[in-house]
This record gives structure tokens, C-alpha cells and sequence, in this order.
């Protein structure tokens, strides 16, 4: 897979969210099924799910399970959210519950990183964002800062 990382800022603020994404690669993100959970961490027991809002909440109970959905239900819940700080949004094809099409992670409200195969999915996110960077992989793995 292909892993974009969106940075683009508005005002020093990430610019894109969980809802934007979705519409962006509608209707495809409608007709499939979406699992919701946690971005996992290289270091054992460690993972994130954070997010604000009505919609918010909703999903970070749903990632806590790992949770599937109808793509249309995420969309209402994506509506419903301020901000996706931490999470992972698997997208499932329509046809074939097993295989992935693309990958969403919240990284941290620092970008979003997208990961797929999907040729249609990689030219919609670099055409449609300015600042577009390939990764050499998938995150796994983020500085935490101390509260001491």
C-alpha cells in the first residue's frame, strides 16, 4: 500500500478532517463498511482513540471494540464530530467484507495519513490537498510528552 500523509493547515490548525475525507472519496466511502479503532503503537499495550464532539464520543466507544459500520453511519457520526485527534478508519470493499480499500489514521491533530492500492483514492487526496507527502510506511510509533 501507498501511505499520503495531508499536513495542510488553515490558520496553524490541520485543515482536513475524518468528514472531509469521507466525502472527498464518496460515493465509494458510502457503499462499503468502515471499522473504527485505535491507532496502535509499536510499543506493546500503547494505542490512541481521541475525538470531540457529539460524534466524537459515539466513536470512541465504537473504537474501543473495534467496531464495523455502514459507511453511511460513519459519515453521520463524522458529521458530528469537532475533531478526529487520534483514530483508524478502515474501509472495507462493498463486495468483499476481507479486503481493505483504503486506510484513514488521525495522527496526533498533526495530519492524516491515508493508505491504499487504489490509484483513484491516492490522486483524489494529492490533487485535492496542497501539502501531500508519501511515507515510507504506516505510523506506528509517536512521541508522547511527559505531564511531569
Amino acid at each position: 500500500m501507498t501511505t499520503l500523509r495531508v499536513y495542510d493547515l488553515n490558520q496553524h490548525v490541520l485543515a482536513v478532517d475524518l468528514k472531509d475525507l469521507l466525502r472527498l472519496l464518496a460515493p465509494r466511502s458510502l457503499e462499503g463498511r468502515w471499522v473504527v479503532s485505535t491507532v496502535k503503537s509499536s510499543i506493546s499495550g500503547d494505542e490512541w482513540f481521541e475525538a470531540t464532539g457529539e460524534g466524537g464520543e459515539q466513536l470512541e466507544r465504537l473504537a474501543q471494540d473495534d467496531v464495523q459500520l455502514s459507511g453511511f453511519d460513519l459519515v453521520a457520526l463524522a458529521e458530528k464530530t469537532l475533531q478526529v485527534i487520534w483514530g483508524e478508519f478502515v474501509g472495507l470493499e462493498p463486495t468483499r467484507s476481507d479486503k481493505r480499500w483504503v486506510i484513514i489514521r488521525a495522527v496526533d491533530s498533526t495530519f492524516y495519513e491515508i493508505d491504499s492500492d487504489d490509484e483513484a483514492v491516492l490522486n483524489k487526496i494529492s490533487s485535492t490537498y496542497k501539502d501531500v507527502r508519501t511515507a515510507e510506511a504506516p505510523i506506528v510509533s509517536w512521541p508522547l510528552v511527559s505531564d511531569e
